[in-house]
């Protein structure tokens, strides 16, 4: 089935090129009635007989020829003198290069010897006995005295031909000549007369045609054949029917190629620039080979045939798809259409916009009055000379007057808006909206609603800056009151206690619970002084991996208590770091304490240290004993521990003790949970 379909497709491709082949042979096959008409001919034996009406510039122009070749061949040499012609008689030369490509000559002294000759594009040898078998040819004798006898040998009419002749030697003689050739002029600038010679010049059917369409061109603004012009639009009707047509035929399966959905602004601009091209030179094309069509000529025409189609073809999808989806799937602006009318809209109400910036006080209304006054003077002067002028100008300032009234009361409305939902949000409501288009002050609109976000986020942090304050006071007290409440107590047994061994162990308890407040407190003041930025950094280069090692190797014992198995993964070669030796070493330290601490027993933790790019990376993965029931912002907040119940040891600070030195240091912290999965990421930029 798919063969066949490709069968009867193949077969309308041929059925196009078919139409678009005999339009464009019918039209190149009236090429000769078309220049007939262009030329006022009627047929072409009328057009083959030219001689009968040979053109006076061409006689004047053999005439001149004859005075060229005599004063280049005399005894003066022929270099010299053709140099000094060529300087001395510019419009002489120029006529004889005009006429040389076209013309046979031989040129005899008054002895028969053979002076000088030339051979122009025919075939035949020019010689006296041959003359008849030229369309012209004529014999120039000039005596003595230089008195020239005209013979004309061959010509459809030898005596008109011959008359002219003697009529421009006449006028030249006399220097009555207004065109190429002067002689009573020329001779005074050194031009000398012939003498003594005979001139033989010949010319075929073929040169002295090619000659006369050089010297004249036909006007073909007046001279365009009409045949022309209802042929053409004879032929283009049946080539745009044809695209109408064959598509109705499903079998032939054409009409939808990806050709005809070229979009319409392409079809057109492409379709317009081809025929219009074509059509204005067609005039050219017509007449170019005298009536005779070539293959640029075939190639123009069948180009326009096809455009023709192809134009007609992609205008059919109109018909098929409708205007709207026309518009939307053929079309290049059709599916941006609304976003350009939606900019057109907006410029022009930027315009008007720009134009109503007055004065928002109580004055405007006479500023607006003043400006229609002048407008109405200005315009009176441009148009006074204007019967009606005056009346229409009346009825202009009055309905611009209106307008602009229309205009600023819009305004005044606008700017009364604004100003009340600002004196709310001044007043501490800060949910105040703005629904309203407020057109002029937009701008405004939008900036004070950055201004609410700002204040709300600004609210926001002041609220959970105190409520963390209040949390500081609340578990600094519970911190801090149970090791002091258990060295009270101890201290109170100690005093009564006689046994050595009891007292003993108290001391135990008490040194614990001292170095526990020790810590409290040391917790305390560093989280205090990093978040007041009071802290100064002593930087100098440290490997990060060396500096890892050895805080890993100080927490050892606990790792050991929990069965945490470590899986480390280093670079091979140092990672220099500029950084404070003393802080890195808290950061690791709080971060190997947090895993120690949290980490579910026999479980493995995953560290890597790596340089990528332009930073150092530390990463650390351990499975958490709790459930992570925190976000990671909050883990990194002050007094948040791993256990909710507070029952571990610790101050709740040692994230947000590592996220304070970190940041000190220029690095970045990323904290990730997933399920049990706890993820911690530092990197540090100051790579040495």
């Amino acid at each position: 089935m798919d063969t066949k379909l490709k069968n009867r497709h193949k077969l309308a491709i041929i059925l196009i090129i078919l139409v678009l082949l005999i339009s464009t042979f019918s039209i190149t096959s009236n090429y000769l009635q078309f220049y007939h008409e262009m030329t006022g001919w009627e047929n072409q034996e009328t057009a083959a007989s030219v001689s009968a009406d040979v053109p006076e510039e061409l006689l004047e122009s053999i005439i001149a020829a004859a005075y060229y070749l005599y004063n280049t061949e005399n005894e003066t040499g022929i270099t010299e003198s053709r140099y000094g012609m060529e300087v001395s008689f510019p419009e002489l030369t120029e006529a004889y290069d005009t006429i040389y490509p076209y013309l046979e000559y031989v040129m005899m002294d008054s002895g028969g010897n053979t002076v000088s000759k030339s051979t122009a594009n025919s075939e035949t040898k020019l010689s006296e006995e041959d003359l008849d078998d030229y369309e012209l040819s004529l014999v120039l004798n000039y005596d003595e005295e230089g008195e020239a006898d005209i013979t004309i040998t061959a010509s459809s009419d030898e005596a008109q031909v011959s008359r002219e002749l003697r009529q421009i030697m006449k006028e030249n003689e006399y220097g009555e000549s207004e065109n190429i050739l002067n002689i009573q002029e020329y001779m005074d600038g050194g031009l000398k007369r012939p003498c003594d010679q005979i001139f033989y010049f010949a010319m075929t059917e073929e040169n002295l045609q090619a000659c006369i369409d050089s010297m004249e061109t036909p006007d073909l603004e007046i001279t365009y054949p009409q045949s022309a012009v209802g042929m053409i639009l004879l032929f283009l009707v049946l080539t745009a029917v044809a695209a109408l047509v064959l598509p109705m035929f499903r079998s032939f399966c054409t009409g939808e190629e990806k050709i005809f959905q070229t979009p319409l602004e392409v079809v057109a601009v492409v379709s317009f620039l081809i025929i219009t091209v074509i059509l204005m030179e067609s005039r050219w094309l017509f007449y170019r080979n005298r009536g005779y069509a070539d293959v640029i000529d075939f190639g123009s025409w069948f180009l326009f045939f096809a455009v023709i189609y192809w134009l007609t073809s992609c205008l059919r999808q109109l018909y098929i798809l409708g205007p709207e989806k026309f518009v939307k799937e053929r079309t290049l602006l059709g599916p941006s259409w609304k976003q350009i009318r939606r900019n057109v809209s907006e410029t022009c109400r930027k315009w008007y916009d720009a134009i109503t910036e007055i004065d928002l006080t109580d004055s405007g209304n006479r500023i607006i009055i003043k400006i229609v006054v002048v407008n109405f003077l200005f315009l009176s002067l441009v148009s006074i000379l204007w019967l009606y002028g005056i009346i229409v100008l009346a009825l202009y300032s009055a309905v611009l007057f209106v307008l602009m009234q229309k205009f600023y009361r819009d305004l005044r409305d606008k700017y009364a808006r604004l100003l009340a939902a600002t004196n709310s949000i001044a007043e501490g409501d800060l949910n105040t909206e703005i629904t309203e288009d407020l057109g002029l002050f937009n701008p405004v609109k939008s900036e004070i609603e950055k201004i609410q976000t700002g204040f709300r986020k600004a609210v926001e942090e002041e609220v959970k800056s105190q409520r963390m304050k209040t949390e500081l006071v609340t578990n600094v007290s519970h911190d801090l009151k149970t090791p002091l409440t258990a060295i009270i107590t101890y201290v109170d047994l100690l005093k009564n206690e006689k046994d050595p061994d009891k007292q003993q162990e108290y001391i135990q308890v008490l040194e614990k619970k001292s170095l526990r407040l020790k810590v409290l407190i040391q917790d305390l003041f560093d989280i205090s002084k990093a978040n007041s930025e009071d802290v100064k950094l002593d930087l100098m280069e440290v490997d990060l991996v060396d500096l890892f090692k050895q805080v890993k190797l100080e927490q050892e014992d606990q790792f050991r208590e929990r069965n945490l198995d470590f899986r480390c993964s280093y670079p091979n070669e140092k990672l220099m770091v500029w950084l404070d030796s003393e802080k890195t070493c808290r950061i690791f330290e709080n971060l190997l304490v947090n895993i120690g601490k949290y980490a579910l027993p026999g479980t493995r933790v995953y560290v890597e240290i790596a340089r990528e790019e332009e930073t150092a990376a530390v990463r650390m993965k351990n499975i958490s004993a709790a459930e992570l029931h925190f976000t990671p912002d909050e883990l990194t907040e002050r007094f948040v521990r791993g256990d909710a119940s507070r029952n571990t040891e610790g101050s709740g600070l040692g994230l947000a003790i590592v996220k304070s030195f970190t940041e000190l240091q220029k690095g970045e912290l990323k904290i990730e949970t997933e399920a049990d999965l706890f993820k911690v990421e530092i990197r540090f930029r100051n790579l040495c």
